[in-house]
């Protein structure tokens, strides 16, 4: 078994990128970057809502180049 197999997979701050760990005297998720102190309930809402923007941001980018496309195939026709 590799190191990175049997390595556990870290938590990640949704503000800073940085690796928060579980402060049990808090009993709260910290991040050691930037400090945010989370529940692992808020911690998971925060990343739910920062998918549902991620996917919305995806979806407006693929309108955008499926509109570019067209738009260069139609401009292509005409010549």
């Amino acid at each position: 078994m590799s190191k990175s197999s049997r390595k556990k997979k870290e938590t990640v701050c949704p503000e800073c990128a940085g690796t928060m760990k579980y402060d049990r005297y808090v009993r709260l998720m910290v991040c050691q970057r930037c400090g945010l102190a989370v529940t692992r309930e808020e911690l998971d809402k925060m990343r739910a809502e920062l998918r549902k923007f991620a996917q919305v941001e995806d979806t407006e980018d693929e309108k955008r180049r499926s509109r570019k496309e067209y738009l260069d195939w139609y401009l292509g026709q005409k010549e």
